[in-house]
C-alpha cells in the first residue's frame, strides 16, 4: 500500500505534518510492503487548466492519503493527531477518515 503525507520539510520520518494539504512544500511517499519512504517536492500547479489537482496527486498512485487539513474542494482523505511523519507512520491501521476541510 502506497501512503501519501503531507509534510513541511525534508527530514524523513522527523518531517512536521502540513497543516494545510493543497500547499504542502513537500510529500512523504510510504510504501507499507516494503518500508520505503521517500520525500519528494510538491510540484502542484493549481493554475493548470488541464489538470486538476487531485489528478496530479493521483498520478503518483497513493493507495490513501494524509492530512491534517485541506480546502473544500478536496477528495476523501485520512487523517488524525499527529505532528511528525513517523507518528502517522507508526499509526497507519488508526488514521481517520476526515470529515470536514480545515476553513482555509
Amino acid at each position: 500500500m502506497k501512503l501519501l503525507i503531507a509534510i513541511n520539510e525534508n527530514k524523513g520520518t522527523d518531517s512536521k505534518l502540513s497543516e494545510h494539504f493543497g500547499h504542502c512544500p513537500y510529500f512523504a511517499v510510504y510504501e507499507t510492503e516494503t518500508k520505503k519512504l521517500e520525500i519528494i517536492k510538491n510540484k502542484i500547479d493549481h493554475s493548470n487548466q488541464n489538470l486538476t489537482p487531485v489528478d496530479q496527486i493521483m498520478e503518483l498512485s497513493p493507495d490513501i492519503v494524509f492530512t491534517k487539513g485541506v480546502g473544500e474542494r478536496a477528495i476523501k482523505l485520512k487523517t488524525g493527531n499527529y505532528k511528525i511523519v513517523k507518528e502517522v507512520l507508526d499509526n497507519i491501521n488508526n488514521l481517520k477518515e476526515m470529515e470536514d476541510g480545515c476553513g482555509h
